[in-house]
């Protein structure tokens, strides 16, 4: 059986950290401490089947403007000079069982991730960091109602592939496909929308969350319940009923 790798601070080796721990450390540090160190998860929710499969295809049709060099027609009708990029490890950064890493020295931490795509922009000679995602919501997708995760994931994606020495911009791109909620209509092309959405990312952040997450990891003592997160408040009403 699989056996979860976890946090010992006595270790020399080098410990994984991927970007969804590092979301989950945003999300509730306690949560992430038992999930690190002792190999406690959350329960997992259902998959987006149908979402993932959306995704999967757009990345095909863009591997094929990779091979011919050409601009996605989705994204040349938005007046974007952006094809997709090439590079030797590109395959490999993409790979969901290797992905893109970088040793952070001074913790010992690996900081990994799974990379959506890197594109090129024509006009400018600069690489831009993409992450791809899909929604069947009615509602007009705009900066306002896109989740801050969102651009802290490309800001790391920047970042690992910056340290890998890939020339960076310093704006990420997010893709959105917005699809049918009619399953009759999954099957045609025509029904789905594609928004692109590019911001100057954050930075700043990164070097700080690393630090305190070395610092969590290295405590004895887990963090305390946060009154944000579900699974803690479910944990502590259970405890307060039974204890009664």
């Amino acid at each position: 059986m699989f056996k979860k790798k976890i946090y010992s601070s006595n270790s020399s080796k080098p410990f994984r950290l991927s970007r969804t721990k590092i979301d989950l450390f945003f999300e509730c540090k306690r949560c992430f401490f038992l999930d690190q160190k002792f190999g406690i998860k959350r329960p997992h929710g259902t998959p987006l089947v149908l979402s993932n499969r959306i995704v999967e295809d757009l990345k095909k049709e863009l591997n094929i403007c990779r091979e011919e060099k050409s601009i996605h027609s989705k994204v040349k009708e938005l007046n974007k000079n952006l094809i997709p990029a090439s590079h030797n490890k590109l395959e490999e950064w993409k790979n969901s069982f290797k992905g893109i890493s970088f040793l952070h020295d001074s913790t010992n931490l690996l900081i990994c991730g799974i990379i959506d795509d890197v594109w090129w922009d024509r006009t400018t000679n600069k690489n831009h960091s993409v992450v791809i995602k899909s929604n069947s919501k009615k509602n007009h997708m705009s900066y306002e109602n896109i989740w801050p995760g969102y651009w802290r994931q490309l800001s790391l994606y920047s970042y690992l592939l910056s340290k890998n020495l890939l020339p960076m911009s310093s704006t990420g791109i997010l893709v959105f496909i917005n699809a049918p909620t009619n399953i009759s209509q999954i099957e045609d092309k025509s029904y789905f929308s594609l928004n692109i959405f590019e911001k100057i990312l954050d930075f700043e952040w990164i070097e700080p969350t690393i630090q305190l997450i070395s610092k969590t990891l290295n405590d004895e003592n887990p963090p305390e319940n946060s009154k944000k997160c579900k699974y803690c408040n479910y944990y502590c009403n259970v405890k307060k009923i039974t204890n009664e």
